[in-house]
């Protein structure tokens, strides 16, 4: 695998619990929990809710962030997490989060992004 900056992680939740993803307190517990079974620092959190339902919302952690994005009339979850380097093992906390959505099904993707070889030095 070749070297880059970041590594970004995206999970599709579907078949969430509406009521649990349109929840701001919620919201913001689970994903604190889950950086702490992620090992991950967290800097800073803000959990935005729209009228007249949905979430959206971003965790600064030391190794980079978490947002989210929550459509309950689709009962769908978009969350994403980008560190800076793969020694973060987010499958136990993506499962803990799955179980907490309620959600039936996850897709989950990985990639790479800024790799050294095309950054000038």
């Amino acid at each position: 695998m070749e070297k880059s900056l970041g590594y970004q992680t995206t999970v599709d939740f579907y078949d969430c619990d509406d009521t649990i993803i349109d929840s701001v307190t919620t919201i913001e517990n689970i994903l604190v929990k889950a950086a702490e079974i992620m090992n991950l620092s967290i800097v800073n959190t803000t959990i935005h809710e729209f009228s007249p339902i949905g979430i959206s919302g971003v965790i600064v952690i030391k190794e980079s962030h978490i947002a989210i994005h929550t459509w309950p009339e689709h009962k769908y979850v978009a969350l994403d997490f980008f560190t800076c380097n793969k020694s973060f093992d987010l499958d136990e906390g993506i499962t803990w989060i799955q179980n907490q959505f309620k959600s039936k099904r996850i897709e989950k993707n990985s990639s790479q992004r800024g790799f050294l070889d095309t950054i000038q030095q």
